[in-house]
């Protein structure tokens, strides 16, 4: 009998030995794939409810490689896509229908290239993790009021204007308010948000605590990475700098078919963010994007100088001038032309800057001096922002 025991207790040993072995060697793990010199793209989800169903209310592109900058692409809910099956629809009805699986299939085949993996993080997550890192702290431009009894529940914000530290709650506020400028000002803010929440949390914490921040957010995520992959995703941001995160927008064109209203994708201008931020390939080069500098932070010779600085990098540099306040909390880079350029020039600046359209800049971008015909970005250099010899 006990030569019996020991005969099954030695066939347990070996096959669970087996089923870890075999779990190892085909698992795809994100630290493994980066360590080995690949880039890696995940799809982050953020959800919501309405009534049983849950919806992609955010959709985002994280693309890593090692000593890469790290890319984070955000994609509007209504950019009109084709589905696996041939038919169009918004973005965000492929979590709806197909769950994550279709969700990144979708994406995939809109940027043509390889989405293996997914996190997803619904409100009552968002919230948690916010409060985790003990709020996040924002600066807003104007007073934020916007009502909507149809959600589930009813959502009502109002935020005041100026810099202040948000809790969970509010800073749920933050990124779901639409207002007149709709659904790309809201995915600048989220944009904004994440650059605060980086810059307060991950990277003021030693690597211990940041571990156990991500276990205790872990239960509120669904994704097919384990939790030491997240580990290491965490130590991975934890190590880079703001200047090593590029961000952008997938832009698109209005358009109404079937009285149901999109946004068209721009074709040329998408294939262009995905071929330099994650492909690596140079479209565009300094010397074609012209670029007019102003000051708005009221530091002496802060326009004069960066001027200078970017003249040496190549870019063709108008006349500088003051900008209508030298009270800028922030860097902006509003687009005039193409949306590409700006990351060009985003990539040589010494701090991150927030890119922009003339219209979500507004009103502030009115009251700009005018830049010559045939600028193709201004840039105004707000608070702490310096140049090399500067």
């Amino acid at each position: 009998m006990r030569k019996q025991i020991l005969i099954a207790a030695v066939l347990i040993v070996v096959v669970v030995g087996i089923v870890i072995g075999w779990y190892l060697a085909t698992q795809r793990h994100v630290g493994h794939l980066v360590a080995q010199g690949e880039r890696t793209n995940i799809l982050l989800l953020g959800l919501d409810k309405a009534g049983t169903t849950n919806r992609s209310d955010t959709m985002m592109l994280l693309s890593l490689a090692p000593e890469k900058d790290v890319v984070l692409i955000s994609l509007p809910r209504d950019l009109r896509v084709k589905f696996a099956n041939g038919e169009f629809h918004k973005l965000n009805a492929a979590y709806t229908t197909g769950g994550a699986k279709l969700a990144r299939q979708t994406v995939s085949s809109l940027l043509g290239i390889e989405v293996p993996f997914y996190v997803t993080l619904d409100y009552a997550g968002f919230e948690h993790l916010i409060d985790l890192f003990n709020g996040v702290t924002l600066t807003v431009e104007e007073r934020m009021v916007y009502d909507d009894e149809r959600a589930d529940p009813p959502l009502h914000i109002d935020i005041q204007p100026g810099s202040q530290t948000f809790d969970g709650k509010t800073a749920l506020d933050y990124i779901r308010y639409r207002g007149e400028t709709g659904d790309i000002a809201r995915i600048a803010r989220q944009q904004k948000l994440i650059a605060a929440l980086l810059t307060k949390g991950l990277q003021n914490e030693d690597f211990a605590s940041t571990r156990k921040t991500v276990k205790e957010i872990y239960p509120y995520l669904h994704t097919d990475l384990s939790l030491i992959d997240l580990y290491d995703l965490a130590k991975l941001v934890q190590e880079l700098n703001l200047n090593q995160i590029q961000m952008a927008i997938i832009p698109g064109t209005p358009v109404t078919i079937d009285e149901v209203s999109y946004l068209e994708p721009q074709t040329v201008e998408m294939e262009q963010i995905v071929a330099q931020l994650i492909k690596e390939i140079d479209l565009l080069t300094p010397d074609e994007i012209s670029v007019a500098v102003y000051n708005g932070n009221g530091t002496l010779r802060a326009a004069a100088d960066t001027s200078e600085y970017l003249k040496r990098k190549g870019f063709k540099v108008l006349p500088a001038s003051n900008a209508d306040s030298f009270e800028y909390e922030e860097t902006y880079i509003v687009v005039l032309t193409e949306t590409a350029k700006a990351w060009v020039l985003q990539q040589v600046l010494p701090i991150g800057a927030t890119v922009v359209s003339p219209e979500e800049f507004a009103p502030r971008y009115e009251k700009l001096p005018a830049a010559p015909t045939g600028t193709d970005l201004l840039l105004v250099i707000g608070a702490g922002f310096t140049v090399e010899n500067g």
